[in-house]
C-alpha cells in the first residue's frame, strides 16, 4: 500500500522574502495603520490600542541584530527542511493551503476542495498596496507563474476516498485562464521544493473568510481521513503532506502556537481538535492547515521543530515562524 511517509510544516510569510531591515520595517509600518488587528483574544482592535495594552513588552524583540537573528534562522530552517522532504525519495507532494481569493471568492467558497489537475500553475505577484517591493518579495516566495506537475491520479483517489469516508468535498481539475494557485502553494513548489520535481496534490482549505471555515476538529479528522485515503492507494508510493502557512499573525500569539506544536509532538488529538476557533481569524487562521497535518501524521515521530516569534513593532505584529518535520 501508498503510505504518508512525512508530514512537514512551513511558514511561508512575506517576511521571509526580504531581509528584515526592508521588509519587516515596511510591514510595521503598514501594521500601524490598521485599524481591524485580530488580537490574541480573538477581538478586532486597532494598532494603537493593541500597542497600549502591549506596553514595552516587545522592545527587546525590536533590535536589529534580533531581526536579523531570527531571519537567518529561518533560512536555515528552510534549507533543512527541503533537503529532509527531498532525501525522502517522494512520489507525491500534498500541499495543505489556503486559498485568498486566487481562485475562489464569496461567489463560490468552498470549506474543503481538492485539485486533481495533471499541472499546477501558480498565481502571478500583485502589488497588494505595499508598494513594488512586494512583487520582488512574492517571487522569492516562489509566485512566479510558474506551471509544476500534479498527481492527477492520486488526487483523484483522495477525492473519492474522502467522500466515502463522509467528507464533502469539492474538487477542480483546472484553473481559469490568468489565475493559479497562491503563496500557500507556491511556496512549496517554487520556494521549498524549487529544481525538484515531485508532483503535488493541492488541498485548499478555506481558512480565512466567514461563515463556512472548518473547525479545528473537522480539521483533524479531514487529516486522519487523509491518511485513510493514501493507505487505500494501491502500490507503494511514498506521500508526504505539508502544511503551508501561519502559524500566528498578524498579532503574535506565541502561547496558542505552542500549545499548537506541544500539542502536534505528544499526538495529542483532543488539544489538536478543541484549539479555540475565536482566536483562529486573520492569518492565524491557517493554523488549521498544521491541525490538518497533525491528523495525517498521528503514526509519526516528531524528527525537528523550529519555533520563531518574529515581532515587527511595539504591539507585538508580525509572525510566528515555524517549521517542522514527522517522519
Amino acid at each position: 500500500m501508498a503510505n504518508i511517509v512525512a508530514v512537514a510544516g512551513t511558514s511561508h510569510s512575506p517576511m521571509l522574502g526580504m531581509e528584515p531591515a526592508k521588509m519587516w520595517a515596511l510591514r510595521a509600518e503598514h501594521d500601524k495603520s490598521n485599524t481591524e488587528l485580530y488580537d490574541t483574544d480573538g477581538v478586532i482592535r486597532p494598532y494603537a490600542e493593541i500597542a497600549e495594552r502591549a506596553g514595552d513588552r516587545y522592545l527587546d524583540e525590536l533590535a536589529p541584530d534580533v531581526w536579523d537573528r531570527k531571519f537567518n534562522q529561518a533560512h536555515a530552517d528552510i534549507k533543512r527542511l527541503a533537503a529532509d522532504l527531498v532525501s525522502l525519495d517522494l512520489d507525491a507532494v500534498v500541499i495543505v493551503g489556503d486559498d485568498q481569493d486566487e481562485l475562489f471568492n464569496h461567489r463560490n467558497l468552498p470549506s474543503i476542495a481538492v485539485y486533481h489537475g495533471e499541472e499546477m500553475t501558480t498565481h502571478h505577484p500583485v502589488e497588494m498596496g505595499l508598494g513594488p517591493q512586494i512583487i520582488e518579495v512574492q517571487r522569492h516566495l516562489g509566485m512566479d507563474g510558474e506551471t509544476y506537475p500534479a498527481d492527477a491520479k492520486l488526487g483523484r483517489h483522495i477525492i473519492e476516498s474522502l467522500v466515502d469516508q463522509g467528507f464533502d468535498i469539492s474538487s477542480s481539475d483546472s484553473t481559469a485562464p490568468d489565475t493559479g494557485f497562491g503563496h500557500a502553494f507556491a511556496w512549496v513548489a517554487g520556494r521549498l521544493l524549487k529544481g525538484h520535481t515531485i508532483p503535488s496534490v493541492p488541498i485548499l482549505l478555506n481558512t480565512y473568510f466567514k461563515p463556512n471555515q472548518p473547525t479545528p476538529a473537522r480539521c483533524y479528522d479531514l487529516g486522519v481521513g487523509l491518511r485513510k485515503a493514501v493507505e487505500a492507494l494501491p502500490g507503494d508510493a511514498r506521500v508526504a503532506v505539508v502544511a503551508s502557512g501561519g502559524l500566528s499573525h498578524f498579532v503574535v500569539d506565541a502561547e496558542l502556537d505552542r500549545t499548537l506544536l506541544d500539542a502536534m509532538g505528544e499526538h495529542d488529538a483532543a488539544t489538536l481538535r478543541s484549539l479555540p476557533a475565536h482566536r483562529l481569524d486573520s492569518g492565524t487562521s491557517e493554523i488549521r492547515n498544521w491541525i490538518t497535518v497533525a491528523g495525517a501524521g498521528g503514526h509519526l515521530a516528531t524528527k525537528w521543530v523550529d519555533y520563531l516569534p518574529a515581532y515587527r513593532t511595539p504591539a507585538g505584529t508580525g509572525v510566528g515562524l515555524a517549521f517542522g518535520l514527522w517522519a
